[in-house]
């Protein structure tokens, strides 16, 4: 055995478990595992769960509020700031400042992460060559999935469905747009779908989330999928507009999502800045409710999106904080929503962008994080700094907080 893990509070468990560990995958959970071990690690009755998982990310566009101008906040603003701001992106700048992201989040105990890469008539491929060389850098600490994303639509710019296909063809994993920015969003699903078809990977939407009265895009998608039989390979970003459903409404719109094998992401950092904007009172929270669509059996999951930037000026790519914030927002009250709002961020998380068994189980890769709680309600409640990470058995990051009271 390459490593134990003693003394481990488990989610849904009641007493102390330990957790054998060799090459890479999880070999037993027991009471008391009486092999030997090469390192053992003592959890000390802290919490042990599943590797953080970051569904949805914008590496490409992480710390660039030093370089942007806004007045009003609005999503149009950013929009067009971050287009200007592209003008200057060099493969070196967008490997700096996605190496800062990377390696918090590592540290923070995010195991894996979907970031979507831009591809548009200003940066063209120069993302994609910024970050597939970042993915073989860091896999020692994070399985990075890239999604190559049209931002700026595709019917609208002549030549961007080349570019798509030549970024897929560079190492893209996954392919996706947003819809709702394009003169002719259906077409670009359209197309989304058959680029996903010619390079057999999933797609991952951004969709349903300018705060306006253009109808649904989600049937569409829902049609397309079943259409061309890319069932739980599909996953779709923001979707605040299913916010301001009745009941009704959104009840069947969750199951038929459900029934396509579609994964719903809420982006509350994002969502709860740029959402409502014009409500003069009484203000829309602006966030998809992925507890409800969980309920109706929509995979669902949590992510940071963008990290301070126009879109988003606030964060540090701590996904456990997002699931605070979450919480907070559609008011999780009880002990199984707290643990569902932690699964959003890791096991269901995992599932929508295709990573399946990612909970604490034998024959799994092992990739956990020991954290300074000891129920769910706490971690989720205060997010703890003090965190051990582990990426397939080996120990590859550990966070210490240090407090210290001068008294007079």
């Amino acid at each position: 055995m390459d490593l134990k893990i003693t003394n481990a509070q488990l989610i849904g468990r009641s007493h102390l478990w330990e957790i054998g560990i060799t090459d890479g995958k999880i070999a037993a959970i027991a009471d008391f595992l009486p092999e030997p071990a090469t390192t053992t690690v003592d959890a000390q009755g802290k919490l042990v769960i599943p590797g953080l998982v970051d569904a949805h990310i914008h590496l490409d566009k992480a710390y660039l509020l030093d370089r942007v101008r806004w007045q009003t906040g609005t999503f149009r603003e950013a929009l067009q700031e971050t287009l200007a701001a592209k003008q200057g992106f060099t493969v070196a700048d967008i490997q700096a400042r996605s190496r800062r992201v990377i390696e918090q989040a590592i540290a923070f105990g995010t195991t894996a992460m979907r970031s979507h890469v831009e591809v548009d008539p200003v940066v063209q491929l120069t993302g994609i060559n910024a970050l597939l060389p970042l993915r073989q850098e860091y896999a020692w600490g994070i399985t990075l999935q890239l999604a190559i994303f049209a931002q700026e639509g595709i019917t609208n710019h002549p030549g961007i469905e080349t570019l798509l296909r030549q970024a897929m063809s560079l190492g893209g994993d996954v392919i996706g747009s947003a819809p709702y920015v394009d003169p002719d969003p259906e077409q670009n699903i359209r197309i989304v779908f058959e680029i996903a078809q010619e390079f057999n990977c999933d797609v991952d939407f951004h969709l349903d989330f300018l705060d306006d009265d253009a109808p649904l895009l989600l049937p569409m998608v829902i049609a397309e999928t079943q259409k061309r039989g890319w069932q739980q390979r599909v996953c779709l970003g923001h979707m605040t507009k299913l916010g301001g459903l009745p009941p009704d409404a959104l009840n069947a719109i969750a199951t038929a999502t459900a029934d396509a094998g579609i994964a719903i992401l809420a982006l509350p950092s994002t969502d709860l800045y740029m959402m409502a904007r014009r409500d003069t009172h009484n203000v829309r929270r602006g966030i998809a409710p992925v507890h409800t669509l969980a309920d109706h059996g929509v995979t669902v999951g949590v992510a940071t999106n963008n990290v301070q930037n126009l879109f988003t000026p606030f964060g540090d790519g701590d996904v456990l904080k997002m699931c605070t914030l979450l919480a907070q927002t559609l008011q999780l009250s009880t002990i199984a929503r707290h643990e569902q709002c932690l699964a959003m961020a890791t096991t269901q998380a995992a599932r929508a962008i295709g990573l399946p068994n990612h909970d604490i189980a034998p024959g799994n890769v092992a990739d956990l994080v020991i954290l300074s709680a000891t129920s769910v309600t706490e971690a989720i409640g205060a997010a703890p700094i003090a965190r051990t990470v582990i990426k397939q058995g080996k120990m590859i990051a550990q966070s210490k907080l240090e407090q210290i009271l001068f008294a007079s």
